[in-house]
This record gives structure tokens, C-alpha cells and sequence, in this order.
């Protein structure tokens, strides 16, 4: 097995690379109007996932979408009180009214991609004999 496809077998690795994929090109775009770490986050699982070393690289996989997962909330709760567009507000933060609507659109889609990744990376960490206590640890040795 090659390092494209991962360390899912069958027909996941290429939904999972499709995902992963998708998630980068979202962060892409909601880069209109925030700076957007899942870009990193995408590429780093890629990274991790062309290692192909087993439970540590699925370990990892899941600690980095469970964290950017944590601050994708955070961002939608904080953010959805700032940006209001109504009519007390000036007449340029009206006009990116769309630009922010589909951002924040965005952050949700990103949230939901990120769902099945995190469903597929602890399904294959189950199958490759990990132990839900080896997700509590975040020491990682090189």
C-alpha cells in the first residue's frame, strides 16, 4: 500500500482524502473573512497520514480534529453576536454582510466534514487494536 492511499483500506481512503481535501478548500474560502487554521489542520493529517505508522498517526488524526473541532465552536458562538448587518449598522459592514453570511455558512460546513473524519479515524484506531485510554494521552515521541 502506498502512502497516497493511507491507511484506510477499500473505498475509504478516498473518501477520506476527498474530505480532507474539501476541508482544506472550505478553509480556502472562508479565508475571505477570517483567518482560518484548518487549512494547517487539513495538511497536517495528511502529513500524518502519509507516516503510516498506525495507531500513533490515527491518535494524532483524531486529537487534531477533536481540537480544531473545539475551536471551530468556540469561533461560531463567539462570532455570532459581532456579525449582525441590520440597519444600525454602517452602510460598508452591510455591504459585506454576504461575505460574512457565507464565511460563517462555511465554518458550519467545515464542522460537519469534519464529523465523518473523526467517525472514520476512531472506527480504524478500534480496528488496529487501540484503547480508548491511548486517545487521553497526548505524549507523542518521534
Amino acid at each position: 500500500m502506498d502512502a497516497a492511499t493511507g491507511l484506510l483500506k477499500g473505498s475509504k481512503p478516498k473518501l477520506t482524502l476527498y474530505l480532507i481535501w474539501g476541508l482544506i478548500a472550505l478553509s480556502m474560502l472562508s479565508c475571505f473573512s477570517r483567518p482560518d487554521y484548518n487549512i494547517v489542520c487539513g495538511f497536517l493529517i495528511l502529513f500524518f497520514r502519509s507516516k503510516n505508522n498506525g495507531n500513533k498517526s490515527l491518535r494524532c488524526g483524531i486529537h487534531i480534529l477533536l481540537f480544531s473541532i473545539i475551536f471551530d465552536i468556540i469561533w461560531i458562538i463567539k462570532y455570532t453576536g459581532y456579525w449582525r448587518h441590520g440597519e444600525e449598522t454602517s452602510e460598508l459592514w452591510r455591504s459585506l454582510s454576504f461575505t460574512h453570511n457565507f464565511v460563517y455558512f462555511l465554518a458550519f460546513i467545515e464542522l460537519l466534514v469534519k464529523l465523518p473524519l473523526i467517525f472514520t479515524y476512531y472506527k480504524q484506531f478500534k480496528d488496529s487494536d487501540g484503547k480508548n485510554s491511548e486517545l487521553l494521552n497526548f505524549k507523542y515521541s518521534m
